[in-house]
């Protein structure tokens, strides 16, 4: 519904945020059904609810969920009548961002398009000649895009008087500019230091009973995501996390944790968690402060997180266990110990056998992250991965293609290790746009990602353990789905 005053005038949106990701077929090379896969956008939510504590009218418009053409998408835009609509983009989504901003400027001159996420914080200079965004927002975005619009609104929300306005943009910092045919780029935004300061996410602007992961993530429904810890003090070869939030960690006080679980249940009636954090592990005082809590004060939520192998021991499982962990994403990358060195990731093979022994004895469920194609790697090696995933036998496992993004040290080196295409439609993660000497070709890699899905499902030592752990209704749906995603693989390894 468009909103008019009293005197029956529009009233114009300040800013709208608009979530542009990719499909599951996008994401998987599948096409299956869909079987869940999106959850609640919480970078734009999280800027949404700043903007908001400060004076401004939001709106968010979560594209995933709705599944909008790029033409029905600017139309419903236009509707809203914003002043401001802020894109936040991945590398894999930033074709998106790019084609949406295009049709957007053209169908309306007078909206500040403002372009925010990894990919603007890393090339800048690239995105800003795309012609189509008016501001790019580095790092952290909550203080830089206050900012922003209070620049905006001293000008009357004229766009041109801001854009000229190069003083005042100079001082704004973590954003980039033309200004005229010079590219400004401000020094960086300060990251925030207590995140307890934060408003909540602006989870009411979204459609929350329509989220739902991937079969092998949640156990419990309704399911929803959070994060809250920022910073990575791990620097992998494959990752750009340190260089967007930094080095340094910074985490909400377990309190705080457990006041935004407590809303989530109370307001949308959220049984489980997924923490979408980096590595909730990374300080154990931490984490078994936040057991205590949650047992304390009788949460009654399941939850999965990720992990390190080095990050957890027997204890700290055990106590994760009985607060309502059932699952932990790891990173093992790889079988190969002189893989995972030339990736700098840090961990040996003994600490990826004894980590996943402890959780299977304390009872938490493991999803492993494998890649395929890693620099140094060959066929053999490869091979090698996927024997290793089957000796483990992880309750779930996901083989990815290794995509050296913009920013990280692999991107800087690829051709040490092999040949790289630039062509980001391609950097979803099922696509070889990397291929390391030891390979013939993109397709040798793509096939064996196929095989390796194959064979690790299909084998009666995972089924087995699979039919075991079922215990409701809702994990004979999940892995209903679970089927129906793994035949689209098949389906796309017969064609």
């Amino acid at each position: 519904m468009i909103q008019k005053d009293r005197h029956h005038n529009v009233l114009r949106t300040d800013i709208l945020f608009v979530s542009l990701p990719l499909s599951l077929k996008e994401r998987h090379g599948t096409n299956a059904q869909e079987v869940g896969g999106y959850l609640p956008p919480l970078g734009i939510a999280y800027l949404a609810a700043y903007a908001r504590s400060h004076g401004f009218s939001v709106g968010i418009i979560d594209n995933a969920i709705e599944n909008n053409t790029t033409a029905t998408l600017i139309n419903k835009v236009l509707k809203a009548h914003p002043k401001v609509v802020g894109i936040s983009a991945l590398t894999p989504h930033y074709f998106k961002a790019v084609e949406f901003a295009q049709g957007l400027k053209k169908q309306d001159k007078d909206i500040v398009i403002i372009l925010g996420g990894p990919h603007a914080t890393i090339m800048p200079k690239e995105s800003i000649n795309e012609g189509c965004f008016d501001i790019l927002v580095r790092g952290e975005g909550e203080l830089t895009i206050k900012e922003v619009l209070d620049a905006l609104k001293r000008q009357r929300w004229n766009k041109d008087n801001f854009l000229k306005d190069h003083d005042t943009l100079q001082q704004i910092k973590g954003i980039v500019f033309r200004k005229h045919k010079e590219i400004i780029i401000t020094p960086p935004r300060e990251r925030i230091a207590d995140l307890d300061e934060l408003p909540f996410p602006a989870w009411d602007l979204l459609p929350m009973e329509k989220y739902l992961p991937l079969p092998n993530q949640y156990k419990r429904k309704p399911v929803t995501s959070l994060v809250v810890i920022r910073g990575c003090p791990f620097n992998c070869s494959f990752c750009s996390s340190s260089q967007f939030f930094g080095r340094k960690v910074r985490a909400m006080s377990p309190e705080r944790v457990i006041e935004l679980m407590r809303h989530l249940k109370k307001t949308y009636h959220i049984k489980e968690i997924d923490f979408w954090d980096d590595m909730l592990t990374i300080d154990k005082k931490w984490m078994h402060r936040l057991c205590r809590l949650m047992i304390s004060k009788k949460i009654d939520m399941s939850w999965t997180c990720y992990a390190r192998v080095d990050s957890v021991d027997e204890k700290l499982l055990a106590h994760m266990k009985n607060a309502g962990c059932w699952s932990i994403f790891f990173g093992y990358e790889s079988g190969s110990q002189e893989l995972l060195d030339n990736i700098g990731k840090g961990i040996t093979i003994e600490q990826i056998i004894r980590t996943n022994a402890l959780c299977k004895k304390v009872g938490i469920e493991i999803r492993a992250a494998f890649m395929l194609g890693l620099p140094g790697e060959t066929p053999e090696l490869g091979r090698k991965t996927i024997e290793f995933a089957k000796k483990l036998n992880p309750d779930y496992a996901q083989f990815a293609i290794t995509t050296p993004f913009p920013g990280t040290k692999l991107y800087a080196d690829a051709k040490r290790y092999g040949t790289l295409k630039k062509n980001f439609t391609a950097y979803t993660g099922w696509k070889a746009v990397f291929v390391p000497y030891g390979y013939k070709n993109a397709e040798q890699i793509e096939e064996l990602k196929i095989m390796a899905i194959k064979e690790f499902h299909i084998r009666l030592a995972y089924m087995m353990n699979r039919l075991q752990k079922i215990d409701s209704l809702e994990d004979i749906s999940r892995y209903v789905k679970g089927m129906r995603l793994l035949a689209g693989f098949r389906q796309k390894k017969k064609r």
